[in-house]
């Protein structure tokens, strides 16, 4: 929309320049509407951004991570499908990592919008929790029912349905492995699952374990809040899990994206 302004303004510099009138005009209306639009960046970065990457950063640090803004690590370029639902925009706002109960991990905060209506407020905001250290384990998302299925389908995933009805009727769950996915979801986990917040998932793909949950813009502890339920759901990985598909001896932690990928 800036550059469409600014090639508006050109063109009433060069109208004004020649004496007409209509150019004048034109640039009066496009300084008002610079002015505008400035005012509305600076109102969403003072009120919604800066405030929230205090909040994230402090939180952060307390869980003895470092925090950056932005996404540093690459992490967009993942292949989980929450950041493949369908959407209009996109973005990872704040990232930590850092070594948390001797393994690395990482958070962020990432939002989407799946419609392109500005006077829509229909922004989704999640706090992710990484693992980058599940190499050896197969893909699976545990969804809330909800997500579009075409996005779902675009994983490349058999649907599996569990022996707990009142588990599918709550997640869908897909795997490329079915055995894996069956002893994952044993009977604690999916109870575990089902008293959680709405909206959280768990998804594993390409050796990267992730939980999300759904947050707000007022919330002021979500960060170590998602990290505590992260120890938990770590702690309700079933043994024969590890049996089966044993952790790597040495992790590969994420670095920072090069610039010339």
């Amino acid at each position: 929309m800036l550059a469409i302004a600014a090639a508006w303004a050109l063109a009433g510099l060069a109208m004004v320049a020649s004496g007409d009138r209509e150019g004048r005009r034109t640039l009066v209306q496009l300084l008002l509407l610079g002015v505008f639009a400035g005012g509305l960046a600076w109102a969403t970065y003072r009120f919604r951004i800066e405030p929230r990457r205090g909040s994230f950063d402090a939180q952060a640090r307390r869980a003895g991570l470092h925090a950056q803004a932005g996404d540093p690590l690459g992490l967009l370029r993942m292949h989980f499908g929450l950041f493949r639902r369908a959407a209009s925009v996109r973005d990872l706002e704040n990232t930590a990592h850092g070594v948390r109960n001797g393994r690395e991990i990482v958070i962020a905060d990432y939002w989407y919008a799946p419609s392109s209506n500005p006077s829509l407020d229909d922004y989704r905001r999640f706090v992710c929790v990484i693992d980058p250290d599940r190499s050896e384990w197969a893909d699976l998302s545990v969804t809330p029912m909800g997500p579009i299925a075409a996005t779902r389908d675009a994983l490349g995933l058999e649907r599996i349905d569990m022996e707990s009805e009142r588990f599918n009727r709550a997640f869908e769950v897909r795997a490329s492995d079915r055995r894996f996915a069956a002893a994952f979801l044993d009977a604690r986990m999916m109870d575990w699952l089902m008293q959680q917040a709405p909206g959280m998932g768990v998804e594993i793909a390409h050796g990267r374990f992730m939980l999300f949950e759904p947050r707000t813009v007022a919330s002021v502890d979500d960060v170590e809040r998602a990290l505590r339920r992260f120890d938990d759901l770590l702690r309700l990985v079933p043994a024969v899990v590890g049996s089966w598909y044993p952790d790597p001896d040495r992790a590969e932690p994420i670095s920072p994206a090069r610039p010339d990928r």
